[in-house]
């Protein structure tokens, strides 16, 4: 395609006519190679701006879908440790029965002891207030 300029020849400004509709084709033609041009870059643009949308849409969705992933363990990690916390409690609970019952028992037992020492001592006391008193008379 020749350049878009104007010729320095004496002989064609002679046909004024003719050289206005050479003008004229080849500004057109320059202009729709220009536009022509344009328009595939803008195609390849475009496509670009096309895939890049869908590929972030993509990671959108991935996104989404390991949050929602990540706060199904989350939830079913603390219904775990709840579980567990309530496990161990009821287990706890049940030891601190049992040995409240064992305390129970040697208290009971203790103080069954406890009275029978002191009845020893009363019996000890009387013994000893008679041998005293066997003495002094």
């Amino acid at each position: 395609m020749k350049k878009y300029s104007h010729s320095n020849d004496a002989g064609a400004h002679a046909h004024l006519a003719s050289e206005m509709k050479t003008s004229v084709k080849l500004f057109r033609a320059q202009r729709n190679f220009y536009i022509t041009g344009f328009a595939i870059f803008l195609s390849f643009v475009i496509r670009r701006l096309v895939s890049m949308l869908i590929i972030q849409d993509e990671l959108s969705k991935k996104a989404e879908k390991i949050i929602k992933e990540a706060e199904a363990t989350v939830k079913l990690a603390k219904e775990t440790v709840i579980a567990n916390t309530l496990e161990s409690s009821a287990n706890n609970h049940e030891e601190l029965v049992s040995q409240l019952e064992e305390t129970r028992n040697l208290l009971k037992e203790e103080q069954s002891k406890a009275k029978n020492l002191e009845e020893e001592v009363n019996v000890w006391k009387s013994k000893y207030q008679e041998q005293v008193e066997a003495k002094n008379q």
